[in-house]
């Protein structure tokens, strides 16, 4: 049955194993910031939200008679998890909690671009480069989704466009705030550029003149 799974459902199975890493890495700074507390809510989360998947082979696990569905509940379980556990720790600790969130989004993405680079899967000291190298890692709904549009590609810059932030029902399903989501996502975006070439950055553009609700994103050489 197995053979029904394709490149693109383990490619996207990663994405998903990489949110659950960054929620366990999250963690870790939870705990030497505030101890058994952190323990306390993530424990918490958990029995309300499942816990993260085995580390095993999609094969093992994947409902195969609903391979896209299951795929799909996966994204909106992990999401949410990460979601519910970083609202709990802001409601809990306050101010000192969201500066361990933002840097611990910064360095999980510079961690994450630091091991694509070292894969060397792409032209990493193009921005064209880096943008694919970005898709591969960083979850952003389903494929089919076609959440971003690139909006100019040269090699010392790329600019694209995304009209919704699939993220954004995950979060709002817990009661998180979404600018805080923001911003985090922001972190670990910057981050993850930073980590595959120091000579690049990423950053939001101004909006588009026309006033269309989108939001505007770019990696460029610095």
């Amino acid at each position: 049955m197995s053979a029904f799974i394709g490149q693109i459902h383990y490619w996207l199975y990663g994405k998903i194993q990489l949110v659950s890493q960054r929620e366990e890495y999250i963690y870790g700074k939870a705990y030497e910031m505030c101890g058994a507390t952190a323990e306390e809510l993530r424990e918490q989360v958990m029995q309300t939200y499942g816990e993260p998947l085995p580390d095993v082979d999609l094969s093992e696990i994947i409902d195969h008679d609903n391979i896209h569905g299951w795929l799909q509940r996966q994204i909106n379980i992990v999401e949410t998890r990460e979601a519910a556990f970083i609202k709990e720790l802001l409601d809990t600790c306050g101010g000192v909690a969201k500066e361990m969130l933002e840097q611990a989004f910064l360095e999980h993405g510079k961690m994450t671009g630091d091991n694509a680079k070292i894969r060397g899967k792409y032209d990493m000291n193009i921005a064209p480069g880096i943008y694919k190298a970005l898709n591969d890692y960083y979850l952003n709904g389903m494929p089919c989704d076609q959440a971003d549009m690139v909006v100019t590609s040269q090699p010392d810059s790329v600019v694209w466009e995304t009209g919704t932030c699939l993220q954004e029902p995950n979060w709002k399903r817990v009661g998180g705030d979404i600018g805080t989501m923001i911003k985090l996502y922001r972190s670990w975006l910057k981050g993850f550029v930073g980590g595959i070439n120091a000579d690049y950055c990423f950053r939001q553009v101004p909006d588009r003149l026309d006033g269309a609700s989108v939001n505007r994103y770019e990696i460029y050489r610095v």
